[in-house]
């Protein structure tokens, strides 16, 4: 197994608010992320679907991007939303094991950013789209690209049972690793 963060989940916050659920939402996507790629082989990036859908590596790739843009977007360094969002280069076989590391360390770094704004702070947060789509509120970081994340994280795993790399089994309820 590898060495990454969000073995299991960590403790929840001590209280609630704004900062500390979207937190708590990013160490989700963090558990279920690290489980759903553990063990995954250079030979599975390549798996798709059916025709036209993204492959398991375009996907992977896809996914870092949202969760960088979050965190730029949350940071104040992005203008707008990524060129290549949609079409993202894939990764090779040896780059597998950075792109994970790299897409939990930019959920580590959102986290970190959400701390930092506050509650105050984050609700004056907007996200831009492409160009032509304009700023929108702070709510949609969640309908959009957080949300995309979450749904990516359940293709991962099912491409994974289909391509015949089934994913380990980890407790998504309780925070804890596969027995």
């Amino acid at each position: 197994m590898s060495d990454l963060p969000y073995h299991e989940l960590p403790p929840p916050p001590a209280s609630v608010s704004g900062v500390t659920v979207l937190c708590r939402l990013a160490d989700g996507l963090a558990f279920r992320y690290r489980w759903a790629t553990e063990d995954l082989r250079p030979a599975d990036l390549a798996f798709t679907p059916c025709a036209g859908a993204m492959s398991l590596g375009k996907l992977l790739a896809h996914m870092r991007i949202l969760v960088e843009w979050v965190d730029g977007t949350l940071r104040g360094a992005l203008a707008h939303e990524p060129a290549d969002i949609d079409d993202p280069a894939p990764p090779r076989g040896d780059e597998l094991e950075e792109l994970r590391q790299g897409t939990l360390a930019a959920i580590v770094s959102l986290r970190a950013a959400l701390l930092e704004l506050g509650d105050e702070r984050l609700a004056g947060v907007t996200i831009t789209g492409a160009p032509h789509k304009g700023p929108q509120p702070f709510w949609s970081l969640l309908n959009g690209p957080l949300a995309d994340f979450l749904t990516h994280v359940g293709q991962v795993n099912s491409w994974r049972r289909m391509a015949g790399n089934p994913p380990l089994r980890a407790d998504v309820f309780r925070g804890r690793a596969p027995l």
